[in-house]
C-alpha cells in the first residue's frame, strides 16, 4: 500500500507541475500577444495619420485646382514667331 500512495504522490506532483508549466507557458504567450498588439496600434495609428495628411493634400490640390484658372489652349499653328533682332 505504501507504494501505490508514493506512486499517487509521484503522480500527482507531476500533474501539479505540468499545470505550473502550461501557466507559465500561457502567461509568457499572453504578454507576447499584448506586445504584438501594442505593435500594431502603433503601426495603424502612424498609417492613419499618414492616410489623413495624404487626404488633406488630395483635398488642397483639387480645391487649387478650383480656384485657379485653366490656362488658354495653345492657338492653331503653333506660337507666334518672334522677330529676329537684325
Amino acid at each position: 500500500m505504501d507504494a501505490n500512495l508514493a506512486g499517487l504522490v509521484a503522480l500527482g506532483a507531476l500533474i501539479i507541475g505540468l499545470f505550473a508549466w502550461l501557466r507559465q507557458d500561457i502567461r509568457t504567450l499572453r504578454d507576447e500577444v499584448r506586445n504584438e498588439i501594442g505593435g500594431l496600434r502603433g503601426e495603424m495609428n502612424e498609417l492613419r495619420d499618414r492616410v489623413a495628411r495624404i487626404e488633406g493634400l488630395l483635398e488642397a490640390v483639387f480645391m487649387r485646382r478650383d480656384l485657379t484658372p485653366l490656362p488658354d489652349p495653345p492657338l492653331p499653328g503653333g506660337p507666334s514667331p518672334t522677330p529676329e533682332a537684325a
